[in-house]
């Protein structure tokens, strides 16, 4: 696998080779049938990056006598990524995946074959980051998903300025749970995945002036985040939710900035 050093050259515009460095082959093998990984999720098996790990057990280790959900599930697939990464026009940036147990496993054990499968293979070309990915909003998604970004992305979408093949999604920890403890969270931590993360968006601060960032959630995270890999926030390209508990992408949720974002799509 391909290593990436943080520097700021030109080889961040080799989409082949940031693909090449993705960790997450190591829990979605590109080799590994898709019924083969449905068995695996139905056995609820782990899927968590091995380096990401003592961190994920660290940070569960201090919420779980909480009794507040704040545990990471992994036993589920993680969902790093969504959409189009390759060549956006509008990238978010949000917390992690949301977890309720009605849906995310007794609903989808109830799902015919076909559309587990379905479920399977979406997951699988987010997270390994297939140039044909894209938001998609289907029946398997509004029942695996309750129809949460489907919900937040309404607005957006249906505007005939807006390709929606030009959206992208990055969490800031990729595992699901109901809550997020911000103070049961390792001080200065870093997943390796976040590391790979962080590649992506200096990938596209680079290729293309007018891709868009919104940071719907974890403003102070990504924050520094960006500040320990050398990232300068322009203002004119980061865009942030000032209202975190909402992350529905409309006018009147994100007002001027809403504006801003419809523009990029026409740049």
């Amino acid at each position: 696998m391909t290593t990436l050093n943080n520097s700021t050259d030109k080889k961040y515009e080799d989409w082949g080779k940031l693909k090449d460095a993705n960790p997450w082959k190591e829990v979605f093998d590109p080799e590994e049938e898709k019924e083969v990984l449905l068995q695996r999720v139905l056995k609820e098996e782990e899927f968590i990056c091995s380096k990401d790990k003592d961190i994920i057990d660290n940070y569960n280790n201090k919420v779980r006598s909480k009794g507040k959900g704040s545990e990471f599930v992994t036993s589920l697939l993680p969902k790093p990524y969504r959409g189009n990464l390759k060549d956006p026009k509008l990238v978010i940036l949000s917390l992690n995946p949301g977890y309720k147990e009605r849906v995310k496993k007794t609903m989808f054990k109830m799902l015919k074959l076909e559309h587990q499968l379905r479920f399977i293979e979406l997951a699988k070309k987010n997270a390994l980051l297939e140039d044909d990915s894209k938001i998609i909003f289907d029946d398997v998604d509004i029942v695996t998903d309750n129809g949460y970004w489907q919900d937040k992305l309404s607005d957006l979408i249906s505007n005939p300025e807006v390709d929606a093949s030009k959206i992208g999604l990055i969490q800031f920890v990729p595992y699901a749970s109901e809550h997020f403890d911000s103070n049961s969270w390792p001080k200065n931590a870093e997943l390796e995945t976040q590391k790979f993360s962080v590649e992506i968006i200096r990938r596209l601060l680079y290729k293309d002036e007018s891709t868009l960032f919104l940071v719907m959630r974890a403003k102070k995270r990504w924050e520094e985040l960006f500040k320990k890999h050398n990232i300068e926030i322009d203002k004119q390209r980061f865009l942030y939710n000032d209202n975190p508990i909402c992350q529905k992408i409309s006018p009147d949720n994100l007002k001027e900035q809403y504006k801003e974002i419809v523009k990029a799509f026409n740049k």
